[in-house]
């Protein structure tokens, strides 16, 4: 048995632990690529202090992360259920509606980046060009300005990631027991009472665990940001691991960097915990 999850175990190792203490390690020395006085020597939380100053940006990407996730976890959490409250019956097309709206899903998120940012391009886009058609954005290009180039990274989050929620919500209602639900239609409930009264409740764990995942997913989003916007204009769109990013692989600041990547870890353990603590309390009530 332990012959046949080693490798697992090993693979585990490598990309977790390894990466982790590498990070732990660089974190606490005095290490860059572009000063050759700062050659790694031991320095302790100097890093940590550094990154946490007050001039250093690192608040300005944490309030920006923290509005992301706070607008674009909800929206795919009500439009995930949305959409799988109607695709929960059948008819003939069902299964071919789900595979279409699971697709940007399963692109990747740099591919996902380039589709958009072809699409919202100044001169040629699909997208501006519909804009300019009405008179929107014909002065300014929609990734030009600091409020638009924010909401268009929602926008574009939204669009690859409620599949995300409605998955996990169709799952919920495919396992759900009928039994409530058709001695609710007998007694003369609607459809909306069945779903307010029976069917969320009931899926209230599906969901906690659905925007545990996503909201610790949001909040490293790097890929589509990176492609997008790069972080700009400015910082108007530099989320926390874009700063990271540029922290350690623009300005070689690596010891600072790997500081970053622990307080993002850090910050994403305590959601863990803290949507692990609501999990356990919603599985012990519902036992009771």
């Amino acid at each position: 048995m332990v012959i046949c999850i080693a490798p697992v175990i090993l693979f585990l190792v490598l990309v977790t632990l390894v990466p982790l203490v590498i990070a732990l390690t660089d974190s606490l020395k005095n290490l860059s690529l572009t000063d050759i006085l700062q050659n790694g020597e031991f320095i302790g939380l100097d890093n940590f202090r550094t990154a946490l100053a007050s001039g250093s940006g690192i608040y300005n990407s944490l309030w920006l992360t923290l509005v992301f996730v706070a607008v674009v976890v909800p929206v795919e959490l009500v439009l995930g259920i949305a959409v799988a409250v109607f695709l929960n019956r059948q008819f003939r097309s069902r299964r071919f509606w789900i595979t279409i709206l699971l697709i940007p899903t399963m692109i990747a998120p740099v591919v996902v980046g380039m589709i958009w940012r072809f699409m919202l391009m100044p001169s040629f886009g699909v997208a501006t060009s519909f804009f300019n058609s009405v008179g929107l954005f014909q002065s300014v290009p929609v990734l030009s300005d600091s409020t638009t180039a924010l909401l268009a990274l929602m926008i574009v989050d939204i669009w690859e990631w409620f599949p995300f929620m409605m998955l996990f919500a169709l799952a919920g209602l495919f396992s759900m027991p009928q039994e409530p639900i058709e001695a609710a239609y007998i007694d003369g409930a609607s459809r909306w009472q069945i779903f307010r009264h029976i069917e969320l409740p009931l899926l209230r764990p599906m969901i906690i665990l659905s925007v545990m995942f996503r909201a610790i997913d949001a909040s490293k989003t790097f890929d589509i940001v990176h492609v997008l916007t790069g972080g700009g204009p400015g910082t108007s769109t530099e989320l926390i691991s874009v700063f990271a990013y540029r922290t350690s692989f623009v300005s070689w600041d690596l010891g600072i960097g790997a500081a970053i990547c622990l307080i993002i870890a850090f910050v994403s353990l305590l959601i863990a915990a803290l949507f692990y603590k609501i999990v356990s309390r919603e599985t012990g009530a519902s036992a009771r």
